[in-house]
C-alpha cells in the first residue's frame, strides 16, 4: 500500500474512534487555531439529483507553528432549513447546525503539512449519494470543515478551520421572487487638517488593477443590469476627479501622468456604469443624520449644505436616480425617522435590529409611519452574518440563491407575503482580481429568482411595518463641538460664495468640505475630527479676512458737500463683486450706498464717496463691504466728516476786501486828480 492511501485510513479510523468516544474529544494544544478558510467554488449551485458536489477554497494558516497531515472535509445535515428563522436561530446558537463530515474514502483532502503563513487550495467531490441528505425542500448549509496535528502530536476532533455556505433545494415550478444586488460605492479617503487629502496615493491603489474598488466595478458588472441597484456617495465622484486632475493634493505627494490618466479612466469607466444602471444617491460623504437630528439649531444650515455638495456632484458628473439616507447600525430613533423623512420619497437603510418585530414576510423595503408621514425603510437583513469563513463570490452567490429560495417557500405558504431577496454588499469587501469570472450572474439564472432593482420593488404596494422603533440610540454620533465648526464653516462659505464672481464653484466647495466633516467617519476619531472642523472653518475666517476696505483718518469738506477716497482691496484669489455701504453716527444724515464693483484677484478698487452733511456740521462714519444679497463682508475704522463753513466767510470776505482795496485805490486815484487841477488854477500870471 502507497504511503498516501496508508495515511488516509489511519486518518479516517483516528476521526471515526475519535467521534465515537464518550468522553470529552481530545483538545489540540493550540486551543485558539487560527485558519481562515474560504470557499471559492461550489458546483452546482443549487442542489440537482444524481449531481456531484464539488466545492472548492483555500486554507491559510495564520499561527506561528505549522499544523500536519491537514484534512479538508464537506459538511453538510441531513435535513435542510425551510424558513430564515430556522437558520437565524441555528447561526445564533453555535457551529452545530453546519452537519456532518462525510469521511468516505476519497471525499476530502489531503493537504499534508501547513507551515506558518501559507497558503493551501483544496478541493472535495462528493456524489450525490453519499450526501447523507434527506433530499428534502429547503437550504442546506454546507461547508468545509480542516483538522490537523499540532507540533506536539495532538490530533483533535474539533475543527481547527472552517466555512460555510448554504445550498438550496428547490422545485423547479416555484414561483420566482424579485431577487436584487445592491453595491455601495463610498468614498475612502477625507480631507485633513491641511483641506488636502490624507491619503490619495491609497485611493489609487483602490481604483488601479487588482485594487478593492476596481474588482468591485468589475464584479458588478457582470451582473445583469435589471437586478442590481448601485448606492453611490457623490464624494467618490469628485475625489477620483480631484486625483485626475491633481487638486487637494498635498505639495509632498507626486502623482505621475500614468496615475492621473489611470484616475480619469476609472471615474469614466464609473460614470458608465452608473448612468446605464439603476441607482440610489446617498447624501455627499454620508454624514452623520444621528448628530444632526440631535441638533436643531445647527441642523437646517448644515443639511443645507450637505444637499447642496450632493446636488452639486449629481449635476457635474449628470447621474440621476433617487436619494437615499443610511445612517449606522443601531442609529435609529423615531425622531431621526421623523427628521429625515423629506418629501416621503426618500428612503432610509437600517438593520433588522433598528426595526423590531420585522419580518421577513413584510419584504426588504416596508412602509413606517412616523410623526410627519409615511417614510419608506429598506432593512438589510444578511443572511449569512455569524459563519465562518471568508466572503467570497461564491458565498455571496449562495447567499443571494438561498434569500430567494427562502422567500419563495415562505410566498408558497402566505398569499400576502412580500418576502423578496434584496443583498446588500459589505462596502469594505474585496473579491479579488478574478472575481468577475467567478460564476456570480448565474444566480440571476436560477428557477426561483426574478432579477429586480431597488425601484423595481419601490413601485409595489409596501408592507406597514407596525413595530417600535427603539427611542434612543446606543451609538455616540459626531460631537457637537465638530457641528459648531461645521456651521461656522458654512456660513463663512455663504459669505465667501455671496461675492465671488463664480459663485457656484465657491459654493460647491464649501458645501463640499462642510458635507466633509459632518460624516459618521469622524466617530471613529472624534479629537481628529475636530481638529480638522477647527482648521477648515479657520482657514474659511482667514480667506473672508483678505477682503479690505480703507478709508481716510479723518476727512475735512470746504463746503456742507463733497467726496472723499475709499479703497477696498481684495488679497483673494478669486474675482469678487461688492458694493459700499456707509453708516453714520448723525441719524439725520442719509447716505446712499454705492452700487456693486467687480475687483479682480489682488487688486485694489478706488472709488470716490461723495455725502452731504447739509446743515450738520461733523459725522463720524463707518464703511461696509457687502456682498449683492446684503452680506456684510469687511468693515473699515470708524472716520470723522466735517463740514468748514468759513471756508464760504473767506471767499466773501477776500471779495470785500477786493472791493476795499478798488475802493482805495479809486479814491487815492481822484484825489490826486484834484490836486493836480487845483495847482495850476492858482498859478501867479507871468507879466513878461
Amino acid at each position: 500500500m502507497s504511503s498516501r492511501p496508508r495515511r488516509t485510513c489511519v486518518a479516517i479510523l483516528a476521526t471515526m474512534i475519535a467521534a465515537m468516544l464518550l468522553g470529552s474529544p481530545a483538545q489540540a494544544a493550540d486551543k485558539d487555531p487560527d485558519l481562515t478558510v474560504t470557499i471559492t467554488s461550489l458546483s452546482p449551485s443549487w442542489l440537482k439529483a444524481d449531481a456531484k458536489i464539488t466545492m472548492r477554497g483555500t486554507i491559510t494558516n495564520n499561527d506561528d507553528h505549522a499544523w500536519d497531515e491537514v484534512q479538508a472535509y464537506l459538511v453538510i445535515p441531513a435535513t435542510p432549513f425551510t424558513t430564515r428563522a430556522q437558520l437565524d436561530d441555528a447561526i445564533d446558537n453555535g457551529d452545530a447546525y453546519t452537519g456532518t463530515r462525510v469521511i468516505e474514502p476519497g471525499a476530502f483532502d489531503e493537504l499534508g503539512d501547513l507551515a506558518p503563513k501559507q497558503t493551501v487550495s483544496f478541493e472535495i467531490t462528493v456524489p450525490y449519494g453519499q450526501l447523507g441528505i434527506s433530499g428534502g425542500t429547503g437550504v442546506y448549509p454546507i461547508g468545509a470543515q480542516v483538522l490537523g496535528t499540532d507540533t506536539d502530536g495532538t490530533r483533535a476532533n474539533d475543527a481547527i478551520g472552517r466555512a460555510t455556505t448554504f445550498l438550496p433545494n428547490i422545485p423547479s415550478d416555484q414561483k420566482p421572487v424579485p431577487t436584487t444586488l445592491v453595491w455601495p460605492l463610498l468614498m475612502p479617503d477625507y480631507r485633513g487638517v491641511d483641506g488636502n487629502y490624507h491619503d490619495p496615493v491609497a485611493t489609487l491603489a483602490l481604483i488601479s488593477p487588482g485594487g478593492r474598488l476596481r474588482n468591485v466595478l468589475d464584479l458588478a458588472r457582470s451582473v445583469p443590469q435589471s437586478s442590481a441597484t448601485v448606492l453611490i456617495d457623490p464624494a467618490l465622484l469628485v475625489g477620483i476627479d480631484d486625483i485626475a486632475n491633481k487638486r487637494h493634493i498635498a505639495k509632498g505627494v507626486e502623482l505621475t501622468e500614468d496615475q492621473t490618466a489611470l484616475a480619469k479612466a476609472f471615474l469614466d469607466e464609473l460614470l458608465a456604469y452608473l448612468r446605464s444602471h439603476n441607482i440610489w444617491i446617498l447624501d455627499f460623504d454620508r454624514p452623520d443624520v444621528l448628530a444632526l437630528a440631535a441638533n436643531p439649531d445647527l441642523r437646517r444650515g448644515l443639511a443645507e449644505a450637505v444637499d447642496a455638495a450632493t446636488q452639486s456632484a449629481i449635476t457635474t458628473y449628470q447621474i440621476s436616480g433617487r436619494r437615499v439616507t443610511w445612517p449606522t447600525r443601531r442609529g435609529v430613533t423615531p425622531s431621526l425617522l421623523a427628521t429625515e423623512r423629506r418629501d416621503g420619497e426618500t428612503p432610509m437603510i437600517v438593520t433588522p435590529a433598528s426595526v423590531p418585530g420585522w419580518e421577513r414576510r413584510l419584504g426588504s423595503l416596508v412602509s413606517y409611519d412616523s410623526t410627519r408621514g409615511p417614510l419608506p425603510l429598506l432593512v438589510n437583513d444578511v443572511l449569512d452574518a455569524g459563519v465562518p469563513g471568508g466572503t467570497s463570490v461564491v458565498s455571496l452567490r449562495q447567499r443571494i440563491l438561498s434569500d430567494a429560495a427562502l422567500a419563495g417557500l415562505q410566498r408558497a405558504i402566505d398569499s400576502k407575503s412580500h418576502a423578496d431577496a434584496v443583498t446588500m454588499v459589505d462596502p469594505t469587501w474585496d473579491p479579488g482580481a478574478n472575481a468577475a469570472g467567478a460564476g456570480l450572474s448565474t444566480a440571476f439564472g436560477a428557477p426561483f429568482a426574478r432579477g429586480a432593482t431597488l425601484d423595481d420593488l419601490l413601485t409595489r404596494p409596501l408592507a406597514t411595518y407596525a413595530g417600535r422603533v427603539p427611542t434612543t440610540s446606543s451609538v455616540k454620533p459626531v460631537s457637537r463641538t465638530q457641528l459648531q465648526a461645521a456651521a461656522d464653516l458654512a456660513a463663512t462659505g455663504k459669505a465667501l460664495s455671496s461675492i465671488d464672481t463664480d459663485d457656484e464653484d465657491v459654493n460647491a466647495t464649501i458645501a463640499r468640505q462642510v458635507a466633509g466633516i459632518v460624516g459618521v467617519r469622524w466617530r471613529k476619531d472624534p479629537p481628529l475630527g475636530v481638529r480638522v472642523a477647527n482648521n477648515l472653518s479657520s482657514r474659511a475666517d482667514v480667506e473672508l479676512t483678505k477682503i479690505k476696505v480703507e478709508g481716510p483718518p479723518s476727512v475735512t469738506l470746504s463746503s456742507s458737500s463733497g467726496g472723499f477716497p475709499l479703497t477696498i482691496i481684495n488679497d483673494t484669489a478669486d474675482d469678487i463683486r461688492v458694493g459700499v455701504q456707509l453708516d453714520s453716527t448723525n441719524p439725520a444724515l442719509d447716505i446712499p450706498s454705492v452700487k456693486p464693483v467687480d475687483i479682480a484677484a489682488g487688486e485694489r478698487h478706488t472709488m470716490t464717496i461723495n455725502i452731504d452733511l447739509g446743515r450738520q456740521n461733523t459725522t463720524q462714519l463707518t464703511a461696509r463691504v457687502v456682498s449683492t444679497d446684503g452680506t456684510v463682508i469687511a468693515v473699515s475704522e470708524a472716520f470723522n466728516v466735517r463740514s468748514s463753513k468759513i471756508g464760504v466767510m473767506l471767499w466773501v470776505a477776500i471779495g470785500l476786501a477786493g472791493v476795499l482795496v478798488l475802493f482805495a485805490m479809486f479814491r487815492r486815484f481822484h484825489r490826486r486828480r484834484s490836486v493836480s487841477k487845483s495847482s495850476t488854477t492858482d498859478r501867479p500870471v507871468d507879466d513878461d
